[in-house]
């Protein structure tokens, strides 16, 4: 998710960095990197190595030691305004989410169509509702048309949210058999329905973050416009 979001919006012509706060290292397995190598700091001039279609990519490391060790200050200064950032979260680390969301743009929420996720709606922002959630917006992932858990799930959420349920994700195995061949989606599986429903998906949030002008055709009518600073994707699935 992160990794098609940062690339398509990339496209765009935007200025476009990734940062992996995830605790796993794996983004960059979704730009077709190896394992092992080793990706820059948000303060550091990246490598043109580490820019991988248009997208820089870099390690969320100095960004739990700027929350531990520096100041709001020093924190905002990791983040260009020229550039839009995209830091991909663990849902549990809800110290570096606090910290991150006063410059946020958007905060994107990942869900998957199951009991669970629809249990811990309110762990996303505990105490206000979800619906109250002003720069919240919310994804469904690997949704299965084929299973009725799946179907009435994203129907729930879509009657639950209204407009802030921004988009779908249908489930592609083709994703993780990329993954295990070393390479990005859009080369294994240019036809494969995850990039469609991504290239529907980025439009709406680039339009709800006021990156472009003009709405897609599915976009929901109130825009959240907003500079070029940072969005947020909170995610415990794959990207």
């Amino acid at each position: 998710m992160t990794a098609q979001l940062a690339i398509r919006l990339a496209k765009q012509g935007l200025q476009v960095a990734a940062i992996d706060c995830t605790g796993q290292d794996s983004l960059k397995l979704h730009f077709g990197l190896r394992p092992a190598q080793p990706l820059g700091l948000p303060g550091e001039v990246v490598p043109q190595a580490l820019v991988v279609l248009g997208v820089a990519l870099m390690s969320g490391d100095d960004l739990q030691r700027e929350i531990t060790h520096g100041t709001p200050a020093s924190l905002a200064s990791q983040f260009p305004p020229e550039r839009v950032t995209i830091i991909d979260v663990a849902s549990s680390d809800r110290r570096l989410m606090d910290a991150l969301m006063p410059l946020a743009t958007v905060h994107l929420c990942v869900l998957t169509p199951s009991p669970a996720a629809i249990a811990t709606l309110p762990l996303t922002d505990p105490g206000k509702p979800v619906i109250e959630l002003q720069r919240t917006l919310f994804i469904l992932n690997q949704l299965d048309d084929r299973l009725k858990l799946s179907r009435d799930t994203s129907k729930f959420l879509g009657e639950l949210l209204g407009d802030k349920l921004v988009g779908s994700v249908r489930r592609d195995e083709a994703v993780n058999q990329s993954l295990a061949m070393l390479q990005q989606i859009g080369r294994f599986a240019p036809s494969s329905v995850v990039l469609h429903d991504l290239a529907a998906l980025t439009a709406v949030i680039a339009h709800r973050c006021g990156f472009v002008s003009d709405a897609p055709d599915n976009a929901p009518d109130n825009a959240l416009a907003g500079a070029k600073a940072d969005a947020l994707a909170g995610t415990g699935v794959p990207e």
